[in-house]
């Protein structure tokens, strides 16, 4: 069964498949690791490059008819131009004027067109952009934050903490890299989150298990796999019997 990447209620997930997700303001979105390697951010990129190859062709067409067009006497037509040279009927003075007006409304269409073409192109890409980044900067924190061990319950509010610190830099070979702006400079997410752990961070970090250690004043006495021998007489007794059982048969 395939996973939806998005859901607005949580609850139309089997519940064993809920911890997968993470809530978001407008819903509750798959969480996926080395999302550049899915099949789908591949494609997107791809789909991304080719917009961009797109736009810059389209851009450079336009740079290009409007270069041609500047060059132009106003009321140049090829076409008509050609009729006049090969000294067809007709008044040159109305034949100018219409070919001033017909190469006016020309120009203006194709402005309006390849303007509206670029306004849809560059929106496309916007949008791309932005998701990829979120991606990249939810995805980093994400894993940084496991590693220095936020606890899960927790994560989503870290996240939020945290998420307007990171931006996205874009290299020219469209590369993409999470980093944190600090005034001793551009620093990767893994080492900004460690810092931010070791200080602001330690409310939601995990609390450590095992053994408690020995205190300073020993209050509580020192225990042991074998017993407590910093107790009262009847503990130490037993931890000494457990530990040297040789001496309790002696005994």
């Amino acid at each position: 069964m395939a996973l939806k990447a998005f859901v607005e209620d949580i609850d139309s997930v089997d519940e064993s498949l809920r911890d997968h997700y993470t809530q978001r303001d407008d819903g509750f979105h798959l969480s996926l690791e080395d999302f550049g390697k899915h099949y789908g951010a591949v494609s997107l990129k791809a789909t991304l490059n080719r917009v961009d190859k797109e736009k810059a062709t389209l851009s450079s067409k336009i740079n290009e008819l409007e270069s041609k067009a500047q060059s132009l006497p106003e009321d140049f037509d090829p076409e008509e131009w050609t009729r006049l040279k090969a000294g067809e009927g007709g008044k040159p003075d109305e034949a100018i004027q219409a070919l001033k007006d017909q190469h006016a409304r020309a120009i203006e269409t194709l402005r309006t067109k390849h303007t509206a073409d670029l306004a849809a192109v560059a929106e496309q890409i916007s949008e791309r952009d932005a998701y990829i980044d979120r991606t990249l900067i939810d995805g980093g924190l994400k894993d940084s934050l496991l590693d220095v061990g936020v606890m899960p319950e927790l994560l989503d509010g870290a996240l939020a903490s945290l998420r307007t610190n990171v931006k996205v830099q874009k290299a020219d070979d469209g590369t993409r890299t999470a980093i944190v702006e600090t005034d001793l400079g551009d620093v990767p997410v893994t080492d900004f989150v460690k810092e931010w752990a070791s200080s602001k961070g330690k409310a939601y970090l995990g609390k450590p298990s095992g053994p408690a250690g020995e205190g300073s004043n020993g209050r509580h006495g020192v225990k042991t796999q074998s017993g407590d021998f910093g107790g009262d007489k009847s503990a130490r007794t037993k931890a000494i019997a457990n530990k040297y059982p040789e001496l309790a048969r002696n005994g």
